[in-house]
Protein backbone atom coordinates (compact mmCIF):
# COMPACT_ATOMS: atom_id res chain seq x y z
CA UNK A 1 0.00 0.00 0.00
CA UNK A 2 2.92 2.49 0.47
CA UNK A 3 4.38 1.71 -2.16
CA UNK A 4 1.35 1.91 -4.58
CA UNK A 5 0.98 5.28 -2.76
CA UNK A 6 4.16 6.80 -3.24
CA UNK A 7 4.18 5.45 -6.91
CA UNK A 8 1.12 7.15 -7.85
CA UNK A 9 1.08 10.24 -5.90
CA UNK A 10 5.12 10.73 -7.63
CA UNK A 11 3.15 10.95 -11.14
CA UNK A 12 1.61 14.16 -9.59
CA UNK A 13 -2.36 13.06 -10.13
CA UNK A 14 -3.58 14.42 -7.53
CA UNK A 15 -1.32 17.63 -7.57
CA UNK A 16 -4.42 19.81 -7.62
CA UNK A 17 -5.67 18.35 -4.36
CA UNK A 18 -2.54 19.34 -2.74
CA UNK A 19 -2.51 22.93 -4.03
CA UNK A 20 -6.01 22.93 -3.14
CA UNK A 21 -4.99 21.91 0.43
CA UNK A 22 -2.14 24.69 0.27
CA UNK A 23 -4.59 27.35 -0.76
CA UNK A 24 -6.66 26.85 1.94
CA UNK A 25 -3.80 26.89 4.33
CA UNK A 26 -2.28 30.02 3.20
CA UNK A 27 -6.17 31.84 3.10
CA UNK A 28 -6.72 30.61 7.06
CA UNK A 29 -2.96 29.75 8.52
CA UNK A 30 -0.44 31.61 6.64
CA UNK A 31 0.95 32.44 10.36
CA UNK A 32 1.37 28.88 11.38
CA UNK A 33 4.81 28.34 12.65
CA UNK A 34 3.55 24.33 13.69
CA UNK A 35 1.82 22.19 11.26
CA UNK A 36 0.80 18.56 11.90
CA UNK A 37 -0.99 15.94 9.93
CA UNK A 38 -3.06 12.90 11.18
CA UNK A 39 -2.16 9.82 9.58
CA UNK A 40 -0.12 11.37 7.02
CA UNK A 41 0.94 8.40 4.92
CA UNK A 42 4.02 9.44 3.35
CA UNK A 43 4.14 13.04 3.87
CA UNK A 44 2.85 13.89 0.48
CA UNK A 45 -0.09 17.00 1.73
CA UNK A 46 2.07 18.02 4.42
CA UNK A 47 5.24 18.12 2.44
CA UNK A 48 2.99 20.94 0.09
CA UNK A 49 1.95 22.97 2.58
CA UNK A 50 5.73 23.22 4.65
CA UNK A 51 7.31 24.29 0.95
CA UNK A 52 4.32 27.24 0.77
CA UNK A 53 4.77 28.39 4.34
CA UNK A 54 8.32 29.05 4.85
CA UNK A 55 8.37 29.76 8.50
CA UNK A 56 6.75 26.47 9.52
CA UNK A 57 7.85 23.04 11.05
CA UNK A 58 5.73 19.87 11.03
CA UNK A 59 5.18 16.55 11.89
CA UNK A 60 4.08 13.59 10.02
CA UNK A 61 1.74 10.92 12.50
CA UNK A 62 1.34 7.78 11.05
CA UNK A 63 0.75 3.97 12.25
CA UNK A 64 2.71 2.51 9.53
CA UNK A 65 6.15 2.31 10.51
CA UNK A 66 6.57 2.24 6.43
CA UNK A 67 4.63 5.18 5.65
CA UNK A 68 6.85 7.02 8.36
CA UNK A 69 10.10 6.53 7.29
CA UNK A 70 9.15 7.75 3.68
CA UNK A 71 7.19 10.72 5.45
CA UNK A 72 10.15 11.73 7.28
CA UNK A 73 12.34 12.36 4.05
CA UNK A 74 9.37 14.42 2.40
CA UNK A 75 10.73 17.52 3.57
CA UNK A 76 13.44 18.96 5.35
CA UNK A 77 11.27 20.38 8.06
CA UNK A 78 9.00 17.71 8.17
CA UNK A 79 10.08 14.79 10.94
CA UNK A 80 7.42 11.99 11.85
CA UNK A 81 6.23 9.78 14.51
CA UNK A 82 4.94 6.00 14.50
CA UNK A 83 1.88 6.47 16.40
CA UNK A 84 -2.24 5.73 16.25
CA UNK A 85 -3.85 9.10 16.39
CA UNK A 86 -6.79 7.50 17.23
CA UNK A 87 -5.24 6.40 21.06
CA UNK A 88 -3.62 9.73 21.38
CA UNK A 89 -1.60 12.12 19.73
CA UNK A 90 1.82 12.54 21.06
CA UNK A 91 1.61 16.65 21.53
CA UNK A 92 1.33 18.80 24.27
CA UNK A 93 -2.16 20.67 24.79
CA UNK A 94 -2.41 23.41 22.71
CA UNK A 95 0.86 23.14 20.91
CA UNK A 96 -1.07 22.43 17.48
CA UNK A 97 -1.08 25.76 14.84
CA UNK A 98 -2.33 24.03 11.72
CA UNK A 99 -3.69 20.23 11.49
CA UNK A 100 -4.34 18.82 8.81
CA UNK A 101 -6.43 15.56 7.77
CA UNK A 102 -6.45 14.28 4.70
CA UNK A 103 -8.37 10.80 3.95
CA UNK A 104 -7.31 9.64 7.37
CA UNK A 105 -9.64 8.81 10.73
CA UNK A 106 -10.36 11.92 13.25
CA UNK A 107 -9.63 11.85 16.69
CA UNK A 108 -11.74 14.51 17.55
CA UNK A 109 -11.03 14.65 21.81
CA UNK A 110 -7.32 14.45 20.63
CA UNK A 111 -7.26 17.51 18.12
CA UNK A 112 -9.73 19.87 20.19
CA UNK A 113 -6.72 19.01 23.12
CA UNK A 114 -3.88 19.81 20.77
CA UNK A 115 -4.86 22.54 18.67
CA UNK A 116 -4.03 25.97 19.89
CA UNK A 117 -7.22 28.29 20.68
CA UNK A 118 -6.56 30.45 17.70
CA UNK A 119 -5.56 27.34 15.59
CA UNK A 120 -6.94 25.66 12.65
CA UNK A 121 -8.10 22.22 11.20
CA UNK A 122 -8.08 21.18 7.60
CA UNK A 123 -10.15 18.19 6.66
CA UNK A 124 -10.06 16.65 3.33
CA UNK A 125 -12.76 13.67 2.25
CA UNK A 126 -13.76 12.17 -1.20
CA UNK A 127 -16.91 13.29 -3.05
CA UNK A 128 -19.46 11.01 -4.21
CA UNK A 129 -17.65 11.47 -7.69
CA UNK A 130 -14.02 10.43 -6.59
CA UNK A 131 -12.14 8.31 -8.95
CA UNK A 132 -16.06 6.93 -9.59
CA UNK A 133 -15.22 5.26 -13.15
CA UNK A 134 -12.80 3.36 -11.32
CA UNK A 135 -14.80 1.82 -8.45
CA UNK A 136 -17.19 1.16 -10.77
CA UNK A 137 -14.98 -0.87 -13.34
CA UNK A 138 -13.15 -2.56 -10.39
CA UNK A 139 -15.62 -3.16 -7.78
CA UNK A 140 -13.49 -0.56 -5.22
CA UNK A 141 -15.28 0.91 -1.58
CA UNK A 142 -18.05 3.08 -2.95
CA UNK A 143 -18.19 6.99 -0.90
CA UNK A 144 -20.20 6.64 1.71
CA UNK A 145 -23.25 9.76 0.24
CA UNK A 146 -23.75 10.45 4.09
CA UNK A 147 -20.01 11.36 4.77
CA UNK A 148 -20.03 15.08 4.96
CA UNK A 149 -22.53 14.90 7.07
CA UNK A 150 -21.05 12.49 9.64
CA UNK A 151 -17.74 14.60 10.09
CA UNK A 152 -19.92 17.49 10.32
CA UNK A 153 -21.84 15.56 13.27
CA UNK A 154 -18.16 14.09 14.34
CA UNK A 155 -16.79 17.72 14.72
CA UNK A 156 -20.03 19.89 16.45
CA UNK A 157 -19.62 20.95 18.49
CA UNK A 158 -15.94 21.11 19.32
CA UNK A 159 -15.09 23.07 15.79
CA UNK A 160 -16.91 25.89 13.81
CA UNK A 161 -16.70 25.41 10.11
CA UNK A 162 -15.08 28.47 8.34
CA UNK A 163 -14.72 27.61 4.95
CA UNK A 164 -15.78 24.51 2.40
CA UNK A 165 -14.54 23.83 -0.87
CA UNK A 166 -14.54 21.41 -3.47
CA UNK A 167 -11.33 20.36 -6.10
CA UNK A 168 -12.89 18.84 -8.89
CA UNK A 169 -10.20 17.21 -11.61
CA UNK A 170 -9.60 14.78 -14.25
CA UNK A 171 -6.53 12.83 -14.89
CA UNK A 172 -5.56 10.47 -17.20
CA UNK A 173 -4.61 7.01 -16.29
CA UNK A 174 -2.93 4.50 -17.45
CA UNK A 175 -3.15 0.94 -16.21
CA UNK A 176 -0.32 0.90 -14.15
CA UNK A 177 -1.79 4.28 -12.74
CA UNK A 178 -4.96 2.61 -11.91
CA UNK A 179 -3.88 -0.58 -9.95
CA UNK A 180 -1.18 2.28 -7.65
CA UNK A 181 -4.67 3.83 -7.31
CA UNK A 182 -6.74 0.92 -6.49
CA UNK A 183 -4.15 -0.46 -3.87
CA UNK A 184 -3.20 2.71 -2.43
CA UNK A 185 -6.37 3.21 -0.50
CA UNK A 186 -8.66 1.45 1.51
CA UNK A 187 -10.09 -0.84 -1.02
CA UNK A 188 -6.54 -2.51 -0.94
CA UNK A 189 -7.81 -4.35 2.12
CA UNK A 190 -11.08 -5.63 1.10
CA UNK A 191 -10.48 -6.53 -2.45
CA UNK A 192 -8.57 -9.85 -3.62
CA UNK A 193 -5.04 -8.13 -5.11
CA UNK A 194 -4.26 -11.24 -7.38
CA UNK A 195 -8.07 -10.27 -9.44
CA UNK A 196 -7.07 -6.44 -9.99
CA UNK A 197 -4.06 -6.82 -13.00
CA UNK A 198 -6.95 -9.15 -14.51
CA UNK A 199 -10.21 -6.16 -14.12
CA UNK A 200 -7.80 -3.70 -15.04
CA UNK A 201 -6.97 -4.98 -18.55
CA UNK A 202 -10.57 -4.54 -19.40
CA UNK A 203 -10.48 -0.85 -18.86
CA UNK A 204 -9.44 1.76 -21.41
CA UNK A 205 -5.37 1.81 -21.94
CA UNK A 206 -5.69 5.95 -21.05
CA UNK A 207 -8.99 6.02 -18.88
CA UNK A 208 -10.34 9.31 -17.71
CA UNK A 209 -10.87 9.22 -13.94
CA UNK A 210 -12.68 12.43 -11.93
CA UNK A 211 -11.10 13.22 -8.69
CA UNK A 212 -13.34 14.96 -6.41
CA UNK A 213 -12.52 15.79 -3.19
CA UNK A 214 -13.62 18.04 -0.56
CA UNK A 215 -11.83 20.41 1.74
CA UNK A 216 -13.29 21.98 5.01
CA UNK A 217 -11.40 24.30 7.45
CA UNK A 218 -12.49 24.23 11.01
CA UNK A 219 -11.94 26.65 14.05
CA UNK A 220 -11.92 25.21 17.56
CA UNK A 221 -15.76 26.61 18.49
CA UNK A 222 -15.19 29.27 21.31
CA UNK A 223 -17.67 26.75 23.38
CA UNK A 224 -16.62 23.49 22.67
CA UNK A 225 -15.97 20.45 24.66
CA UNK A 226 -12.35 20.40 25.45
Amino acid sequence: MVAAREKFLGERHFLPLAETIVEACKTHASDARFVMEAGAGIGYYIAHVLEALPLTVGLALDLSKFAARRAARAHVRLDAVVTDVIEKLPLKSESVDLALNIFAPRPVPELVRTLHREGRLVVAFPADQHMQEVRNAIGMLTVDPRKEWRISKSLHPSFRLLDAKRCQWKMKLQHNDVEAMVLMGPSARHIDASTVPARIARLDPRMEVTGAVNIHVYERAKHGNT
